[in-house]
C-alpha cells in the first residue's frame, strides 16, 4: 500500500487552515471587538468545518493504510502507530496551558481525565481537554481503539464497525448517559464514511470524482450563505439531534469532498512541485492545527496590550499567517524528531506505516 493521494494531503491542509481561520476571526471579533469581512454571520464559524472534513480523512487513511491486515499483533501495531502519532506531540503542546491551569487552581480531574486519557464525558456535557483542540484527538482516539479492536478479530473490519456503533448511536438517543454520548455521538460516523470511501473508491467511474467535488462545494456553500443553525458549537456534541444535524450538514459534503479527492487522483504520475508541496502542508497539518492554539494566545495578549494596533481583517490574515509558520517549524523541529525517536527499527520495514 505505497499510494500516496496528494488531493488528499492538500485537502487536509485546506481543513487545517479552515479551523485556524475560524478561529482568528474569533479572535478579532469576540476578543478584541474589530470588525472582520466574516461579520457575525455563518462565515464566522464556517471554518470549524474543516474538523468534519478531517475526520472523513482520517476514517479513508486508516481504511487504506490496514487494508488487508488482521489478527492480535496487526492489531497491536498499528494502535502503537496510531499512538505515537498523536499522543506525544499533542501532549507537550498542551503542557504549557496545563501549567498555567495548574498554577491558577483550575486544572480540574475531569479535565485531566480529557486531555491524557482522551476521555471528554465524564458527565452528560463534554469537558474541553487543557488544548482546546484535543476534543477532536478524544474521537480520533476513540476510533482507532475501535479500529483496533475490530482488526484483532479478523478481517470485516468495518462491517464489525458500523454494526456495533449502530446500536450505540441508536442507543444515545434514548439514553441520557455518558458513554453513549461518547461511544455513540453522531460525529463518529464521519470516521465511517471515510471507511466507507476506501472501499468503494476504485469501483467507481473517474468522472464521479469531479460531480462529488462540484457537489460537495455547493452544498457547503450554501451553509456558508443561509446557516448552519448551532451545529458547530458544543451542543453538536452534548446534544445528539444537533450532532446528526451536523454530519448530514458539514460531514456528507465533506465526504463527498474527500471521495472526489481521491477518485480524481493519478496515482500512475509522478508527483510534481505542486502536489509535493501539498504533501508537505498535508504532513504539517496535525502540528499547525495544535499549535495554532498557542500563537492565537500569544497574539492575543501582543494585540490587547496595544503594542500592535491593526484593523480586524489584518489580525486575522496574520494569525493564519503565524499559525501556518509556527505549525509547519513544530513540525519540522519537534513533531519530525519525536515520530523518529518512537520508530522502531520493524516500523521502518513496515509498508503499511501511515504519514497522517
Amino acid at each position: 500500500m505505497g499510494e500516496r493521494f496528494y488531493g488528499v494531503q492538500a485537502l487536509r491542509f485546506a481543513a487545517a487552515t479552515t479551523v485556524v481561520a475560524a478561529h482568528a476571526v474569533d479572535l478579532a471579533g469576540t476578543r478584541l471587538g474589530l470588525a472582520t469581512l466574516a461579520g457575525d454571520g455563518p462565515l464566522a464559524d464556517f471554518g470549524a468545518v474543516g474538523v468534519d472534513v478531517f475526520f472523513v480523512i482520517s476514517g479513508f487513511i486508516i481504511a487504506t493504510t490496514t487494508r488487508g491486515q488482521a489478527g492480535v499483533e496487526a492489531a497491536g501495531a498499528f494502535l502503537w502507530r496510531r499512538f505515537r502519532r498523536v499522543a506525544p506531540i499533542y501532549w507537550l503542546l498542551s503542557a504549557p496551558i496545563l501549567i498555567g491551569m495548574a498554577r491558577g487552581g483550575t486544572l480540574t480531574p475531569d479535565v485531566a481525565a480529557a486531555t491524557f486519557l482522551f476521555w471528554p464525558f465524564s458527565g452528560l456535557e463534554m469537558t474541553f481537554p487543557a488544548l482546546g483542540p484535543g476534543w477532536t484527538l478524544c474521537f480520533e482516539m476513540l476510533f482507532y481503539a475501535a479500529f483496533g479492536l475490530a482488526m484483532a478479530f479478523g478481517r470485516r473490519v468495518g462491517w464489525r464497525l458500523v454494526g456495533v456503533y449502530a446500536v450505540l448511536l441508536v442507543a444515545g438517543f434514548y439514553v441520557a448517559a455518558p458513554v453513549l454520548r461518547f461511544w455513540g455521538a453522531p460525529i463518529v460516523l464521519e470516521f465511517l464514511l471515510g471507511v466507507g470511501i476506501a472501499g468503494i473508491w476504485r469501483y467507481m467511474p473517474r468522472s464521479s470524482g469531479a460531480w462529488a467535488v462540484g457537489l460537495g462545494l455547493v452544498a457547503l456553500g450554501l451553509t456558508a450563505v443561509v446557516g448552519y443553525g448551532r451545529i458547530d458549537g458544543v451542543d453538536a456534541l452534548n446534544d445528539p439531534a444537533t450532532g446528526m444535524g451536523r454530519v448530514l450538514i458539514w460531514g456528507l459534503p465533506g465526504a463527498l469532498l474527500v471521495f472526489g479527492a481521491v477518485r480524481m487522483e493519478r496515482l500512475d504520475r509522478a508527483p510534481g512541485r505542486v502536489e509535493r508541496a501539498a504533501a508537505f502542508m498535508g504532513d504539517a497539518s496535525y502540528s499547525i492545527y495544535l499549535v495554532h492554539v498557542l500563537v492565537i494566545r500569544a497574539l492575543g495578549r501582543l494585540f490587547e496590550s496595544g503594542v500592535v494596533a491593526a484593523p480586524g481583517d489584518a489580525v486575522v490574515a496574520s494569525t493564519v499567517l503565524v499559525s501556518l509558520a509556527a505549525g509547519v517549524v513544530v513540525h519540522l523541529w519537534v513533531e519530525r524528531p519525536l515520530l523518529r525517536l518512537m520508530t522502531t527499527s520493524r516500523d521502518r520495514l513496515s509498508p503499511n506505516t501511515p504519514s497522517s
